[in-house]
């Protein structure tokens, strides 16, 4: 019982210890490495003990119990036939009377005399014979026994071969094309993920001549508002009436969370490295808090994403995962209030990302996947990624195998 609870004991430090990452001091592992071995050296001892004892007890008890045997065979008694002389009858016509002779060779068995003994019966021994101790003949039975087995096995042996039919060579096939198995694995993804901290923050227009441009038309001269575009000079051309009007005037900014769909194809590169791609729209809302009152803030972007992760673990339908990335997107919509405005610049992001993935099905998978994002250009209009440029964004979504 004991040394069933230092095994389980040691067994339970060591899967802790493995599972969980943290490296045992030395002492306590030697300790550790001590009990297991001297655990194995007992059950080592133990199961030699229980095959040698027997064995040793085996070869003590056995010639007690064992009748000796005659080291030399005992050859088979059998006793002289006595030759007995025919009578002398005298001849009538008087020639010389001649004794017969038995003749020297043996009688061969058909001239032997029918026996009047029953076959099984036992020949006659003398009194010398009759004192020994009666042998049973087993010697010539058993060699006849052994040939009839022998013969019988060689016999059963030829049946044998005779039944199994040979194999024949098998002609050479040349391979196959991969199925649908051996080619890489293909994933759809749809995924919609927001930012998690809503951001806020204060321009002064002196410091920001097309958002005071952009301020001073919605306030006053909505008439050419429709025609204004970014980093136009008669856009920039307002810039100077507003800070007149208005010397000191700081705008605040509200930035929601930003809201992200994607649509997103993976291909397995190895059982451990996936390249993913896609389509992905991006909304970033903020609300403006000006002179010309409150003015919501919209921008509509489109992106095509690039991304390399790699598998780190996998458990009973369970994924984790991590990887890098990025992703360039293009403003196809905005505006400030009553005007619509223009980006013209690409936007460039670099993204490290981690996710966790269950399988739901045999084709369909739920993950949810956290994603850093660097933005490295800036829009003209004010945005939270104009002012923070490092953002976290969480995503889920489900991914189908085709």
């Amino acid at each position: 019982m004991k040394q069933g609870l230092n095994k389980d004991w040691t067994d339970a430090v060591r899967e802790k210890a493995l599972s969980g990452g943290a490296a045992p001091s030395p002492v306590s592992w030697e300790a550790v490495g001590r009990r297991v071995r001297r655990a194995a050296a007992f059950r080592r001892t133990v199961l030699s003990a229980a095959v040698v004892l027997p064995l040793l007890a085996l070869l003590v008890w056995a010639p007690w119990k064992t009748p000796a045997v005659p080291t030399t065979p005992v050859a088979q008694v059998t006793s002289p036939v006595p030759q007995v002389a025919p009578p002398i009858i005298p001849d009538p016509t008087g020639a010389p009377i001649v004794p017969s002779v038995p003749p020297s060779n043996p009688v061969s068995r058909e001239d032997k005399p029918a026996q009047t003994q029953p076959p099984s019966s036992k020949p006659a021994l003398n009194e010398e014979d009759r004192s020994r101790p009666e042998i049973p003949n087993q010697i010539g039975d058993d060699r006849g026994m052994a040939q009839d087995d022998t013969r019988a096995d060689a016999d059963d042996n030829g049946k044998d071969e005779q039944q199994v039919p040979r194999r024949k060579p098998e002609p050479f096939v040349w391979p196959e094309a991969p199925g649908k198995a051996d080619r890489p694995r293909v994933a759809i993804g749809l995924r919609a993920g927001a930012g998690t901290a809503r951001r806020t923050a204060d321009i002064a227009l002196q410091s920001a001549p097309y958002i005071a441009a952009l301020t001073y038309l919605n306030a006053w001269d909505t008439m050419v508002a429709p025609g204004v575009k970014s980093n136009y000079a008669n856009t920039l051309s307002y810039a100077a009436e507003a800070n007149i009007l208005y010397p000191n005037a700081v705008n605040n900014y509200t930035h929601d969370l930003p809201l992200t769909l994607g649509l997103s194809v993976r291909l397995d590169l190895t059982p451990r490295l996936a390249v993913e791609s896609g389509l992905e729209y991006t909304y970033l809302h903020s609300v403006e808090e000006s002179v010309a009152g409150r003015l919501d803030q919209r921008l509509h972007f489109v992106g095509i994403p690039l991304r390399l992760n790699a598998r780190l673990w996998s458990r009973d339908g369970w994924d984790l995962y991590a990887g890098v990335g990025g992703k360039v997107e293009k403003c196809v919509a905005a505006s400030l209030g009553k005007i619509q405005c223009e980006e013209p610049r690409l936007q460039g992001t670099a993204e490290a990302f981690g996710g966790i993935q269950y399988r739901l099905g045999s084709r369909v998978h739920l993950y949810f996947q956290p994603e850093l994002s660097w933005y490295l250009t800036k829009t003209d209009l004010i945005t939270c990624r104009t002012e923070h440029p490092l953002g976290l964004t969480l995503h889920a979504g489900l991914r189908f195998d085709l």
